[in-house]
């Protein structure tokens, strides 16, 4: 089976440290060297070098913490989705998450542009030990027309597989021609973001804490959350823009960082 873009990369704990211990990619993709952001913990940029998604691209990441590793990714820029006439791009993920390892993941928005057609899908493999940190944005883009909600559908799927049983199937289904802005939609809104955080640190204590800093949120932000039935915390933020989602995420991410890894916080974005 050809891929457009494959990429592997594995994470290993040396000395109190973690780092790149294997990395493959070839076609589209690419993978830069880790950047220490903090002493022990590597940040990685995932890297697409054809400057945008069209018609048939497939593409493939694989992404392995062995035990006790830290890993935090990243995209160089957003996911652009161009017009797909005939075949929808594909992008599908695997991450596997031994124990006590920890993988904050926090890619770049998913820009869909008019008649665009997108799947992507991720699987995570992960120990009860283990923590998962993964922030994911969509949004409209450009459109000769100038309307909004102009690419055909888009559809995520996550899947979490907790020590060996599938305890998350989260599905987005996203159809224009089906009505976008109405209740259990877009609810007049166009931009969504979908925060999930599966760790052991997600005790009945840290959610009242964070409940108390919820409030600090933007206005401008409308959001929720939820508790999945393994320990973790989901967060849903609808906005006219990016960077009001990114803002909350990144309170969100500060917050679990301060208080379940007594580290500082960091700042991805390359803007």
């Amino acid at each position: 089976m050809s891929w457009s873009g494959l990429l592997r990369c594995t994470a290993m704990e040396k000395n109190g440290r973690t780092v790149i211990s294997d990395c493959y990619y070839e076609g589209s993709l690419k993978l830069t060297r880790p950047i220490y952001l903090h002493p022990s913990q590597p940040a990685i940029y995932l890297i697409h070098v054809g400057g945008g998604y069209v018609d048939g691209d497939r593409y493939k990441t694989e992404i392995m913490l062995q035990e006790k590793a830290q890993l935090i990714a990243t995209t160089q820029s957003a996911t652009k989705i161009y017009k797909t006439i005939k075949m929808p791009v594909q992008q599908y993920t695997s991450i596997y998450l031994d124990h006590q390892s920890v993988f904050e993941f926090f890619p770049d928005p998913v820009i869909a542009y008019e008649k665009a057609q997108f799947y992507q899908e991720m699987v995570v493999y992960m120990k009860e030990s283990s923590t998962f940190i993964y922030g994911d944005i969509i949004t409209p883009g450009w459109s000769e027309s100038g309307e909004l909600f102009c690419y055909d559908r888009i559809r995520s799927k996550l899947k979490i597989y907790y020590e060996g049983d599938l305890m998350l199937f989260d599905h987005l289904y996203l159809e224009p021609s089906k009505g976008m802005t109405g209740i259990l939609q877009m609810e007049g809104y166009t931009h969504f973001g979908s925060l999930f955080v599966i760790s052991p640190f997600m005790t009945k204590n840290f959610l009242q804490q964070f409940e108390r800093m919820a409030a600090r949120f933007p206005a401008s932000a409308h959001l929720g959350w939820s508790i999945p039935m393994i320990p973790g915390l989901i967060v849903r933020v609808f906005a006219h823009e990016t960077y009001v989602i990114e803002t909350v995420f990144q309170m969100i991410h500060q917050f679990i960082r301060e208080e379940c890894f007594q580290e500082g916080p960091i700042f991805l974005r390359k803007y």
